[in-house]
């Protein structure tokens, strides 16, 4: 079930807290609803993650929110194998 594609629009999570479907999506179809996790408030972690690739290039871009810190960051890499990290702050 690692590669599974999720297609229908439904809610991320269900009644309990546990994933609905889990997988992955081409565009946003699952409804994330903050309220619906069963855990306090600090031990939340949300992320966003997007990876933008071809042959030549490849760059992963994060935002996270951990409950009690925030961190963009970046991470990218050319054809030449040379891998450059950063953390952005604010």
């Amino acid at each position: 079930m690692r590669n599974h594609e999720v297609t229908r629009r439904q809610a991320l999570l269900k009644e309990d807290g546990s994933l609905r479907e889990p997988g992955w999506s081409r565009q946003l179809v699952q409804r994330y609803d903050r309220s619906q996790i069963k855990a306090p408030k600090f031990r939340i972690k949300e992320w966003d993650y997007y990876l933008v690739l071809n042959e030549e290039f490849a760059g992963a871009f994060t935002i996270s929110d951990d409950g009690y810190i925030g961190l963009p960051a970046t991470s990218e890499e050319g054809n030449t194998g040379q891998r450059r990290r950063r953390c952005l702050s604010s």
